[in-house]
């Protein structure tokens, strides 16, 4: 009897173990699951067992074929087509052998939207609200003590200046002039720092040269080049980078008061190594000639309008792929390795992450195209915002590269830059 007792046991334990490994699938349901309203789309989400998938009402879509009215039967060892043909918000139930509910997902059918990539070399100019502290240091008076007023005010790197003695101020020169014109030199500094806005009261030290200091390095704009990803022909607004702008010496976002985007020009190429960097070097063309503001600085990029369009040597119109139709395997980028030539790359997706919500680690990718690999040895700065497009679709933007494998990166994707699009639209900023 012990014998019976322990090999039913044993046979439980082992159906239990063989379902929980089986059951671990089910959490490669989609929770949530974009489809373009009258495109086809091919999901392989290689689940051994046959589902009942049910839906809330008439959904306008076919499966495998078929259309769903109430409920269709669906094997997911092999893959399924979705095709939806009306927008809107759908919630499915998946229901194992069409009685034990296992995973329910909210379906959005949306709207093709299309829009013209990019790929082009940008400049980009970012101005703080205020100026930024990047250092504070010792100031010596004019008998040679020497003081430290910004560091005892309690100033600290990566604040910024908002205003001094109640006006605003923008760049190092208006702060200076505020300062030497000041009678006391008992200057009150407006600080941001984080969510927090409060006043110092910082006294000036007069130097042998007979100028009044505050023991401040401070910076007011931020320089350098990306890439633009794409831009709406319509609204003529764009995404760029694919990542946030942050100030290079204290690390901390830079909340725009104004900036601009410029044509640049790459003239020569750091090639990228193992735990060596590599860059695009470039100048700006014209720099007097602005193409663009910026409006929107943040995880997913730098957002603002164009002022007049941009052509694309290999793409008028592209549509954009909502994360769902993303897949390993081959794909594309759009960037500019010389002058201003725009030129297409292979790359290969190697892992898409499942994202519900936006993330701007979407996708890690690989470089495989050996042209580029010759000329740039992988994924360079500068090659932030260089758009990817696989099937037909743009489905992300280059993000960030593997220090330690300059041929590997991160990627976004598109449907995140979009939805940041939109606020710009909305004026959510």
């Amino acid at each position: 009897m012990n014998w019976k007792k322990r090999q039913i046991t044993g046979i439980v334990l082992a159906l239990l173990i063989l379902f929980s490994s089986y059951a671990a699938n089910f959490l490669y349901l989609p929770e949530k699951l974009s489809l373009v309203e009258g495109v086809e789309q091919k999901i392989n989400l290689k689940v051994p067992f046959t589902f009942e998938l049910l839906c809330d009402k008439d959904s306008n879509l076919v499966i495998n074929g078929e259309k769903v009215k109430d409920l269709v039967k669906i094997n997911l060892k092999n893959p399924i087509t979705i095709q939806p043909a009306k927008l809107g918000t759908y919630d499915l139930e998946w229901r194992l052998f069409g009685v034990i509910p296992v995973k329910k997902t909210k379906l959005e059918v949306i709207p093709q939207i299309e829009v013209v990539p990019g790929g082009h070399s940008i400049g980009v100019k970012l101005r703080p609200n205020g100026v930024i502290v990047v250092g504070t240091g010792a100031v010596s008076d004019e008998s040679g003590k020497s003081h430290l007023p910004a560091k005892e005010a309690g100033i600290e790197l990566g604040d910024t200046i908002i205003k001094a003695n109640g006006i605003y101020v923008y760049s190092a020169e208006d702060l200076s002039t505020i300062i030497n014109n000041d009678e006391d030199k008992l200057i009150t500094l407006t600080i941001k720092r984080n969510d927090n806005i409060f006043d110092v009261n910082i006294k000036a030290i007069k130097n042998k040269l007979g100028n009044f200091q505050l023991g401040l390095w401070v910076r007011d704009i931020t320089a350098g080049v990306g890439t633009l990803t794409f831009y709406e022909p319509e609204t003529k607004v764009y995404a760029a980078l694919g990542h946030i702008i942050s100030d290079s010496d204290t690390g901390k976002i830079i909340e725009i008061g104004n900036g601009e985007i410029i044509r640049a020009k790459i003239t020569s190429i750091l090639p990228a190594k193992k735990n060596i960097p590599g860059e695009k070097r470039g100048v700006f063309v014209k720099e007097e000639e602005v193409i663009g503001n910026i409006l929107l600085n943040n995880n997913f990029g730098i957002f603002g309008q164009i002022y007049k369009p941009l052509e694309n040597p290999y793409y008028n119109l592209i549509p954009i792929a909502p994360s769902s139709f993303v897949h390993p395997g081959r794909a594309e980028i759009l960037t500019v390795v010389e002058g201003e030539k725009i030129e297409r790359y292979e790359i290969e997706i190697l892992k898409v992450s499942k994202q519900n919500n936006p993330s701007p680690k979407s996708m890690v990718i690989k470089v495989v195209d050996p042209k580029l690999l010759r000329k740039t040895g992988g994924i360079i700065q500068g090659m932030s915002g260089s758009p990817i497009i696989q099937d037909g679709f743009l489905i992300g933007a280059i993000t960030h590269v593997f220090v330690n494998d300059p041929t590997k990166g991160y990627a976004v994707f598109a449907e995140w830059m979009l939805k940041e699009i939109d606020k710009v639209n909305q004026g959510n900023l």
